[in-house]
């Protein structure tokens, strides 16, 4: 990868401010990724902002903001039309964690960029940005914090021990605790960040959940069916989940004898459904979830789509498994 560091390197150099975003709804994978470059960019005495979200449902960003207020670790953030406004010719968009036009943060501020840069690890999909200046998309990532860990690596840099535990965090997260989308150069990155000082104590902080979630994740996944010989497939209930809890319920379903691929359904708004597919690797979920309009990974992947009822999804969901060869 050091050819691709080497050119990120000279366009964060090229430029006086940088702009840093990732997805809606944002991860610890898109947020750390982000906190990781924006603490390169600075170290080059650039202008830095990581773009504010307007849309946080997640519950593990909500207590990585808390632990970074409480330890006094701040950073310029800019909401999209203060972003847009101070837009120039000298400013470099650099957008982490995602490639899809409809799902970055500000679609707004994309398209009045002139200079962008994308660096993402999902499976390249439909209604991918198109215009560019550099672009990498590498699937066999676990995540694009593995990404950053080995650009601190190439540039001989560090981050401080609570960043590091945030990028740490954001790597179990995207890799299910190194379950899925996991290889040698994985291991080696979380190594890297304990070298930083990651705290695997407040990293279990980070990852601790409510009891009563918990509990009534079990009964999603004891309700669950299967809906052929190796795929499992959970049907949630009316109320708004992130996409985080609808995600967990299908990691879970991978557990059991027999599963190969697994599907959990739920409500992400009262008209958005959201569907959250996970495979051991001999079920490609990517192309399933690009059929419903989504896209992601070999063995992670999701979809959002505009609907009223889990039912209408479930049942385009089943037809299309149906008519795989």
């Amino acid at each position: 990868m050091n050819d691709i560091f080497k050119a990120l390197t000279e366009y964060l150099k090229k430029f006086s401010r940088v702009y840093i975003m990732t997805h809606k709804n944002p991860d610890l994978d898109g947020l750390g990724s982000a906190i990781c470059l924006y603490e390169i960019a600075s170290s080059f005495e650039k202008e830095c902002y990581i773009i504010d979200t307007d849309d946080m449902q997640n519950s593990t960003v909500q207590k990585m903001y808390d632990v970074l207020k409480d330890k006094k670790i701040e950073f310029n953030m800019l909401k999209e039309k203060e972003a847009v406004s101070s837009l120039n010719d000298d400013t470099l968009l650099v957008i982490v964690d995602v490639h899809k036009e409809i799902m970055v943060e500000s679609s707004k501020l994309l398209s009045k960029s002139k200079n962008v840069i994308v660096i993402d690890h999902h499976v390249k999909g439909n209604n991918y940005i198109k215009t560019t200046d550099l672009s990498y998309i590498n699937s066999h990532l676990s995540s694009v914090t593995e990404f950053m860990v080995y650009y601190l690596k190439y540039l001989n840099k560090t981050v401080n021990s609570i960043i590091a535990t945030i990028m740490l965090t954001g790597i179990e997260i995207d890799t299910s605790n190194y379950k899925l989308k996991t290889s040698e150069k994985t291991f080696e990155a979380a190594s890297i960040l304990a070298s930083m000082g990651a705290d695997s104590i407040l990293k279990q902080e980070l990852l601790k959940e409510d009891k009563e979630a918990y509990l009534k994740r079990s009964y999603f996944v004891k309700n669950s069916d299967m809906i052929n010989e190796n795929m499992a497939m959970c049907i949630m209930d009316e109320e708004i989940y992130e996409p985080k809890e609808i995600a967990e319920v299908a990691e879970q379903l991978l557990q059991f004898n027999n599963v190969e691929a697994s599907f959990a359904i739920g409500k992400l708004k009262e008209n958005i459904v959201g569907v959250s597919a996970r495979s051991l690797g001999n079920v490609d979920v990517s192309k399933i979830m690009t059929e419903l309009g989504g896209g992601g990974h070999l063995t992670d992947a999701a979809a959002q789509i505009e609907a009223t009822k889990i039912e209408d999804v479930k049942k385009q969901l089943i037809g299309i498994i149906g008519g795989i060869k």
